[in-house]
């Protein structure tokens, strides 16, 4: 079983923040939320509320109760040959939200489109 330090860790790197960043979002210190990681104080359960839902989990991931995120997938899985699933998501993040509307626009035509001719993957 995970640890809970280890688990804020990994989804802080994963969604490239800071410290500092996470620190101002629970209204802590950096170093105060430094320590969570550190595992040298035990973080409170209102943190534990915060945390999922800025990185979209449950609080029973964090705490280890449930070992996989609901509907996680693998970020390091290969999403077309020589792109990686993480890439494709990041590469989404940094669209504006105007782009993104299209974006999502397309992806229901191209899936529509699919519908009628199934490619096998």
């Amino acid at each position: 079983m995970t640890k809970v330090h280890v688990k804020i860790k990994n989804l802080r790197d994963e969604n490239h923040l800071k410290q500092r960043q996470v620190a101002d979002y629970l209204g802590i210190s950096q170093q105060a939320y430094s320590y969570y990681e550190l595992d040298k104080r035990e973080l409170p359960s209102r943190h534990v509320v915060r945390l999922a839902k800025l990185y979209n989990v449950s609080t029973d991931y964090i705490l280890g109760v449930e070992p996989d995120r609901a509907g996680s997938y693998d970020l390091n899985a290969t999403f077309l040959q020589g792109v990686k699933l993480k890439d494709v998501l990041i590469s989404l993040r940094k669209l504006n939200k105007n782009n993104k509307k299209e974006m999502m626009k397309y992806l229901s035509y191209l899936n529509s489109t699919q519908s009628n001719h199934p490619e096998k993957s």
